[in-house]
């Protein structure tokens, strides 16, 4: 009884610990699923005519709730190996963390590396515009 009582506790702090990803702070994709590529090709296009898969970018709720839960884990819930953090200042240094950890989410929605590429949205030319 004493490991179950423990037991309940340590889940009453982990879910009262965690913590909403304000969805303001998230980026915007830049880019809109499903856009089929005009040479007939079994791919959607991106930005620059890039193709990639027509589900990508995800849902965007689907992909908040996926960042919010790698955010609350410390790493890639898909990928443990891969840690994420999303400060919320406005540093240049959060910002770029902030993108990382999108680009991490995107790229392991549905498991280690398996997810949309980075190119299915804008966020490698957001994070270039902060790195210089």
């Amino acid at each position: 009884m004493k490991f179950f009582t423990s037991a309940i506790f340590l889940s009453a702090v982990a879910f009262l610990g965690a913590s909403a990803v304000d969805p303001n702070l998230v980026p915007q994709f830049g880019v809109t699923a499903g856009i089929r590529d005009p040479a007939g090709s079994a791919s959607c296009v991106g930005i620059n005519n890039v193709l990639i898969p027509c589900s990508c970018p995800p849902d965007r709720n689907a992909f908040i709730n996926s960042l919010n839960a790698n955010v609350n884990a410390g790493h890639a819930v898909n990928n443990p190996g891969v840690p994420v953090s999303f400060p919320t200042d406005g540093s240049i240094g959060s910002q770029i963390a902030r993108m990382q950890a999108s680009i991490i989410s995107l790229q392991n929605l549905n498991g280690p590396g398996v997810g949309c590429p980075a190119v299915s949205t804008t966020f490698s030319a957001q994070l270039k515009a902060l790195t210089g």
